[in-house]
């Protein structure tokens, strides 16, 4: 009678993916089946796993599951180091042989006798020693890495986006290297992300793999220093890169202080989709969310809902809410595009734009110093923090100067703008990223419970949108702030003109 076999195969590195290595090892284990008149029953195989690394190997674990269960009492595999290299690994395998009496017999190599010391000592110092083998050959590895990186060569991989190679010297890609330093531009000019990754899928631009782009695909390619030009390993800089600069090391410094800011909202898992969730606060402070509900004739909704227990808190239609929003927006823009045309700027604002121009010297100085390697990248980011800080609060003061300018005496012509012109028609044309920033960058929105009238129908002027003129409010406002701001709005006739809208 014929003994049960099964057959391991196992390669470490399977480059094309087409699995030849294992299937050469399993056409010479079908042989020697053949020569020792064996039946195989079934063929376990790990394809691009190393048995060095550590990694669980599915395949190995399946066929000691089996030998446990004595479905087959041979096992055949190419050499010993292609079952295992480690002695925990091997000192469990042994006691499973000894345990169900199972043979071991290699393609190179003959029997394995588990079942005595001096086959069990021959094993283990065949794994020792290709185990030996893989750690010198990951600390060759290693070290051909590390030249090439230091030397700014490529070390392969997918092509990177924004150069091609032109017989295998790298050069800027003709369209690629272009939205590179438009994506760069876009980031140091405010725009979130998110609003980025959209206009380049909506553009047909893909990555270099012709993927679309994703948040994270897209911070990986704007942190990375060959765009200016430069090689890193394991994070530092080494040197020049064989890359050409696609923008200068100025612009991607700026690019990666931003990025890498810990104010930035890092979590992607909640992508938003509605104009003012997490931005519009309760009259309590607390930020409002967004949520479903059913109307009394069963319509759902959606709500800007204050997420704080007790009465008094607001729940607010989406559409009404952003309605108000959206057009005092495009009245703000439509105020600050007539400034722009404005040939005769005041002295404050002319102070204003000198002082940008200093702080922006600034930050091409603290580059050129973490350049020359003068501070640390620590330092670097901590000062170029500091300074765009101060930078956003002066362009944030000369939008609002611009505005106050030209801000209309009743509040009915500011919150009436005309939905027509070129700045409405780019404001709804825009990803909800893009004007999440925008809104965020120039106002503060207060939610105020229902006042008057019946609480089903909708008052717009429960909606305070807070300009940040005076006040200066960074980010949402403190609980004790609001009271006295919507007060000082009212009183300045900047409130919001009395609208309707049924609730449900």
């Amino acid at each position: 009678m014929e003994s049960v076999a099964f057959i391991y195969c196992r390669i470490s590195q399977d480059r094309t993916g087409a699995e030849l290595g294992v299937a050469r090892q399993e056409e010479d284990c079908r042989k020697l089946a053949a020569e020792r008149g064996l039946s195989v029953a079934r063929v376990f195989v790990d394809n691009d796993i190393s048995a060095y690394s550590g990694k669980k190997r599915p395949g190995y674990s399946a066929m000691l599951a089996a030998l446990r269960r004595g479905e087959a009492s041979v096992v055949l595999f190419w050499h010993t180091d292609r079952l295992h290299r480690s002695p925990t690994e091997l000192e469990e395998y042994i006691a499973i042989c000894r345990e169900c009496s199972v043979q071991n017999y290699a393609v190179k190599g003959g029997e394995v006798d588990l079942s005595t010391p001096e086959g069990i000592l021959r094993a283990g110092l065949l794994g020792q020693v290709a185990r030996y083998e893989s750690a010198h050959k990951a600390d060759r590895v290693r070290r051909a890495m590390e030249q090439k990186a230091m030397k700014g060569e490529w070390l392969g991989g997918p092509r990177p986006f924004g150069w091609h190679f032109v017989d295998g010297v790298p050069e800027p890609h003709p369209v690629e290297a272009a939205v590179v330093a438009d994506v760069c531009n876009a980031v140091l000019q405010g725009q979130s992300l998110g609003a980025i990754v959209a206009a380049l899928n909506a553009s047909g631009v893909t990555t270099s793999v012709g993927k679309p782009w994703g948040y994270a695909q897209l911070r990986q390619m704007l942190v990375r220093p060959r765009n200016a030009g430069l090689a890193d390993w394991k994070g530092e800089i080494v040197g020049p890169s064989t890359f050409p600069a696609l923008v200068s090391e100025d612009v991607w410094r700026a690019v990666v202080s931003i990025l890498t800011d810990p104010r930035r909202r890092r979590s992607q898992s909640n992508k938003a989709r509605h104009l003012l969730a997490g931005i519009a606060q309760c009259h309590c402070g607390a930020p409002v969310r967004s949520a479903s509900v059913s109307g009394r004739s069963g319509e759902k909704y959606t709500i800007y809902r204050c997420p704080e227990k007790g009465t008094g808190h607001v729940g607010k239609r989406v559409s009404l809410v952003d309605s108000v929003v959206d057009r005092h927006m495009v009245a703000y823009r439509i105020i600050a595009a007539r400034h722009r045309k404005y040939e005769n700027p005041s002295r404050e604002a002319e102070q204003l734009e000198t002082e940008a121009a200093a702080l922006r010297e600034r930050l091409n100085e603290m580059a050129l110093l973490a350049a020359d390697g003068r501070i640390t990248t620590s330092q670097l980011v901590a000062s170029t923090t500091r300074i765009r800080e101060s930078l956003e609060e002066n362009e944030s003061r000369q939008e609002l100067l611009a505005v106050s300018a030209y801000l209309p005496q009743e509040s009915y012509q500011f919150s009436q703008p005309d939905m027509t012109t070129p700045e409405a028609m780019e404001w709804f044309s825009s990803s909800v990223d893009t004007r999440r920033d925008y809104v965020r960058q120039v106002c503060n929105v207060i939610l105020l419970p229902h006042g008057k009238g019946s609480a089903r129908v909708f008052d717009a002027d429960t909606v305070q949108v807070i300009l940040k003129t005076k006040w200066d409010a960074r980010g949402p406002l403190a609980k004790e702030e609001i009271p006295g701001l919507v007060a000082a709005w009212r009183e300045a006739g900047i409130a919001v003109a009395e609208g309707a809208g049924r609730w449900d």
